[in-house]
């Protein structure tokens, strides 16, 4: 080998077969380009495994996302299953409810036995037994004040209006004293209207009832079993009137050359807009309440000038003329400024609809801001709030607050509960008892707020909340609707410790009654019962509140 020449070495090294060894052999095997040419060779292995595992894992994603659209479809196809079975089973009930068993006819009657013509006679001959001239007399007046006299008052109900506190905690906190076997003292704390508001309900009703017919009168006569607020009717009017206000003011707004043209609009954008933005949060709402206090004062004090109004029309009770020193004492007040008070109304009622329902937490910061604006001094009228608008709203809304019942599953019963349509249908059943929660948890932020340390007087005291919870409780079995537990389980849930505060063993009495007893008597199928007893078992296992 050491004596072979240069070529033939050469040939050998450079022969296909002996390539790696020959390479390996060479004095340059580790060199920079040696090193180069293996990390692209190592590079472009790298590469091709790389690809071919992303090319499998698309593969799989591939296979997965079938299997999960197949899922889906196998799903769905189960749902319209299920659907088409609840579809079928709804026209068969529908058909069920169509039919009707025809009535048999009414025996026949005999006719009575006509008497002989000579008896006939006999009895109109008979002499009549004479008069006394003070009989004869006192006929007329007698007759007189028969039609003067009004029919006698109904017998109370059994679970009738309560009237009385000053007693042990009762069974039935809003039964009558002759029920709980106490005197007849009437209480502050009653479901009765106040002194002012009984006296001026006839007063309200008396031009009505002039004008109506006898028939008319039986008819608007309300129910025993439906004891409506006395004051209901009158919210409803109010309600009319600050619809034709608001139409009188966007006609005001157009005309040519008016102080209020391109104002009313944006004002309304800017109400509505500082009212949504209403949290919880420690001093978040100071601005946008100071936004909506500054626009009515301009509208009060004549920066942005309109009409004069009769407040009267916008008020339950009438008011006279205050004799202190009080702001808006006269009998008008601008157009403009009741109008944006109905818009912050209507702004409130929104909230408490759309905010509300899921969340009864979120009613306590536009409860204080409600407080706040019709508890106001200058927004008040003749040394009172002017609260009332509010209310109309809340009576067209949610009226089982004050007192109106009905059957949820016909058109009149729906109308009577407050049920909103969407279009020419009924709104869906979980869709009305999100609105009616809503209103329920706003109600009682707006009717529990304490004013004992605070200057100003309350626009809505308690006693407002306790005649709401009692026009509820105190619904016979047959009338009790879904929509009053739903309102009512939300006018309790977060808001039982202000009640015990206000009323204190009533309270409970009340608690126990609405919690308890109360579900017992609803339809057995229904849902918001449950609802209601779930709650009391949670204010014992939270609070240590025993109710049953």
């Amino acid at each position: 080998m050491t004596n072979s020449s240069p070529l033939r070495r050469s040939q050998l090294l450079s022969s296909p077969d002996r390539n790696y060894l020959s390479n390996f052999l060479l004095d340059g095997r580790n060199n920079e380009l040696s090193h180069r040419d293996a990390l692209a060779a190592a590079q472009v292995e790298h590469d091709r495994v790389r690809e071919a595992a992303i090319r499998v894992y698309e593969l799989h994603e591939l296979k997965e996302e079938h299997n999960r659209i197949l899922e889906q479809g196998r799903r769905e196809q189960e749902r319209l299953k299920a659907e088409a079975a609840i579809a079928a089973e709804e026209a068969r009930l529908q058909a069920l409810r169509a039919k009707s068993i025809p009535k048999p006819p009414p025996p026949k009657q005999e006719p009575e036995p006509v008497q002989p013509v000579e008896k006939q006679i006999e009895k109109k001959t008979e002499p009549a037994a004479p008069k006394s001239p003070e009989v004869k007399k006192s006929e007329p007046a007698q007759r007189t004040q028969a039609k003067s006299q009004p029919p006698p008052a109904a017998a109370p109900q059994k679970n009738g209006l309560f009237s009385s506190l000053d007693r042990p905690t009762p069974s039935n906190p809003f039964a009558t004293a002759t029920q709980q076997g106490q005197s007849q003292q009437p209480s502050p704390f009653s479901q009765n209207e106040t002194p002012a508001a009984s006296a001026i309900a006839p007063q309200i009703q008396q031009p009505v009832a002039q004008t109506q017919t006898p028939q008319t009168q039986r008819q608007a006569a309300p129910s025993s079993k439906s004891p409506l607020d006395p004051l209901s009717d009158r919210y409803v009017q109010i309600h009319q009137a600050l619809k034709q206000l608001r139409k009188d003011i966007v006609a005001a707004s157009k005309v040519a050359g008016s102080p209020l043209k391109g104002k009313v609009g944006t004002i309304r954008r800017e109400i509505r807009v500082s009212i949504g933005q209403l949290t919880g949060g420690k001093g978040a709402n100071a601005q946008p309440t100071s936004k909506i206090m500054a626009l009515l004062r301009q509208s009060l004090d004549g920066q942005l000038p309109s009409p004069p109004v009769d407040v009267s029309r916008f008020v339950a009770v009438p008011r006279e003329r205050s004799n202190e020193d009080v702001p808006n004492n006269d009998a008008v007040l601008p157009s403009l400024f009741i109008y944006l008070m109905n818009i912050c109304a209507k702004g409130i009622i929104s909230q408490f609809i759309n905010e509300c329902g899921a969340n009864p937490k979120a009613a306590d910061p536009i409860g204080v801001f409600t407080a706040q604006v019709f508890s106001h001094k200058d927004f008040s009228w003749r040394g009172q709030s002017l609260i009332d608008i509010l209310l109309a709203k809340f009576r067209v809304v949610c009226p089982v607050l004050f007192g109106s019942r009905g059957n949820d599953k016909t058109e009149r019963g729906r109308h009577a509960l407050g049920w909103k349509k969407d279009g020419p249908t009924w709104l869906p059943e979980q869709n009305h008892n999100d609105r009616m929660a809503g209103l329920g948890a706003g109600f009682a932020s707006i009717s529990l707020r304490d004013f004992s340390k605070a200057s100003k007087k309350n626009p809505y005291p308690p006693t407002h909340y306790w005649k709401a919870f009692a026009n509820i409780v105190n619904c016979p079995a047959a009338e009790i609707s879904n929509t009053q537990l739903v309102v009512l389980r939300s006018m309790i849930d977060g808001h039982e410790h202000r009640f015990l505060n206000f009323y204190g063993n009533a309270a409970i009495a009340a608690l126990q009654l609405a919690l308890v007893e109360f579900p017992k008597r609803a339809p057995a199928n229904s849902s918001a019962a449950g609802s209601l007893r779930a709650l009391a078992d949670i204010l014992r296992s939270d609070g240590g509140l025993a109710l049953a």
